[in-house]
């Protein structure tokens, strides 16, 4: 019997194989082959003199031998094969068709697989003709054109077009998301550029921050993009040159975040080193940090770097804060990049930076504090901002996992527990801790409910807020305040 190996695809003689020799030909009379999921007749004519081939070949082939000749991947599937090989022994020529049925490939790199490939790829002196074969990727249909040289049954040439329809896809990790697409692939198959333009119909990240700060860290971020620059194993030898446009269809929706943006990005570079270049803008947005509640006024990501992946943010946010007699409109400013982000503060009715961090990130009233007025001409607002910060860093992670265990517990939306400590200044030898305990649950798209409480002996005041967002531009508040009263604001959004 004849037993044939390519790589690690084996294939055998299923009948008596019948062949002739006169002179320098042989003539292969019945060859049948077969395999897993493959049957296959082959018959011809070889000249050994001159190194001539004249075969035919006919039958079910498996996809699986698709994987012996690119690396890093895997297919399965069968084919219908009706192919004229003719010409010299070193470089034969392949003509005919194979009509692929059910056929599934995957690249070891990529997070999906191409699905349910149907189609007839047509093989003629130069390689393989695409045109028209379909597949499925992501449940979205996708379409291919054009051709793949070959030179001796390898990849020689790449030129490819694939159009796709509401794909859903997992990239990056804990994004998913709908697209279209109109992409092309040229080059060799050592040289890749992938080049087109991807279409966002819709983004959703709901993926939980969970890093004990919240969403504004000012000391965390950079660790996550500097793990693009990250060498990745298996790979791919392709260039991007792809333009992504997101006409806001961008949502973040978890734990810390609501927010809707927009974007017109540039993706460059290569897979081991992929570069960002472009703008996003975030259209509307709330974020939950450290207990409270912000409504993002305005924001941009900015991404220009040639070097690597790095974002440069602009963002306003403002939220209001209650104490006893008087409620305050905080906004909050940053700019730079997650190593270099400069933030500013600014309350309405007006107070100096150094009392608005202190009210913002801790149960401190303005003017209350006599150990903080004795300082607050001493000490800036960046010295106080990292010692607050660094005091909260102690008890971040314990707070971030009661928050977690008490939000799968109660089915609440936020569980903060706030451990602050009032005076933060290495000229007083007074230590006063604290804590704030806020509860909020989304009751609907349009309605909010926050309950918060002071837990420190000397300050029982609680704060319950009704929000409503009756539209973009208006909302309702109604709160009961530290010294049971009740109140009704309305809050009208004008865009200058």
């Amino acid at each position: 019997g004849l037993q044939l190996s390519l790589f690690d695809y084996r294939l055998r003689n299923a009948s008596p194989v019948r062949f002739t020799v006169d002179g320098a030909e042989l003539r292969v009379e019945t060859l049948h082959l077969a395999g897993e999921d493959t049957e296959l007749d082959l018959t011809g004519v070889v000249d050994l003199e001159d190194r001539l081939l004249s075969a035919r070949a006919s039958g079910v082939a498996n996809l699986g031998i698709i994987q012996g000749f690119v690396r890093d991947v895997r297919s399965s599937g069968r084919a219908s094969v009706s192919a004229e090989i003719t010409g010299a022994l070193e470089s034969p020529t392949v003509t005919g068709t194979m009509t692929i049925d059910q056929g599934r490939i995957r690249h070891f790199a990529l997070p999906h697989a191409l699905e349910n490939i149907d189609g007839v790829v047509r093989f003629d002196s130069r390689g393989a003709v695409l045109d028209g074969v379909r597949a499925r990727l992501g449940g979205g249909d996708v379409v291919f054109g054009g051709r793949i040289d070959v030179a001796g049954f390898l990849p020689e040439r790449v030129d490819v077009t694939v159009t796709g329809r509401n794909m859903r896809l997992r990239f990056p990790e804990g994004m998913r998301s709908l697209v279209d697409a109109e992409l092309a692939l040229a080059g060799t198959p050592d040289s890749l550029v992938l080049g087109g333009d991807v279409l966002v119909r819709s983004a959703l990240y709901s993926q939980r921050f969970d890093t004990g700060g919240g969403v504004i860290d000012f000391t965390g971020g950079a660790e996550v993009l500097a793990s693009t620059a990250t060498s990745l194993e298996p790979t791919l030898p392709i260039r991007y040159d792809v333009a992504i446009t997101a006409p806001g269809t961008l949502r973040v929706e978890n734990n810390s975040a609501r927010i809707s943006a927009s974007a017109d990005l540039r993706l460059e570079g290569t897979y081991e080193r992929p570069l960002l270049f472009g703008r996003v803008d975030v259209d509307r947005g709330e974020v939950t940090f450290e207990g409270r509640r912000y409504t993002v006024t305005r924001g941009s990501v900015d991404f220009n770097n040639p070097t690597r992946i790095q974002p440069f943010f602009d963002v306003e946010a403002d939220t209001r804060v209650r104490v006893p007699g008087q409620t305050y409109q905080i906004t909050v400013a940053a700019a730079g990049t997650f190593d270099r982000l400069t933030p500013t503060f600014s309350a309405d009715p007006p107070l100096p930076e150094i009392e608005t961090i202190a009210l913002l990130l801790g149960d401190v009233s303005p003017g209350q504090d006599v150990e903080l007025n004795r300082y607050s001409t001493v000490i800036t607002p960046q010295e106080q901002l990292l010692r607050e910060r660094a005091a909260r860093a102690l008890t971040g992670a314990l707070s971030a996992e009661v928050g977690r265990v008490a939000e799968q517990t109660f089915g609440v939306d936020t569980f903060q527990l706030n451990l602050s400590v009032n005076d933060l200044y290495q000229q007083s030898s007074r230590l006063t801790p604290g804590a704030r305990l806020t509860i909020g649950k989304r009751l609907s798209d349009r309605v909010y409910l926050t309950f918060s409480r002071s837990l420190a002996a000397a300050a029982r005041d609680q704060i319950i807020l009704l929000e409503y967002d009756q539209s973009e531009r208006l909302s309702w508040v109604l709160s009961q305040n530290e010294d049971d009263t009740y109140a009704l604001e309305v809050r009208v959004r004008h865009v200058f």
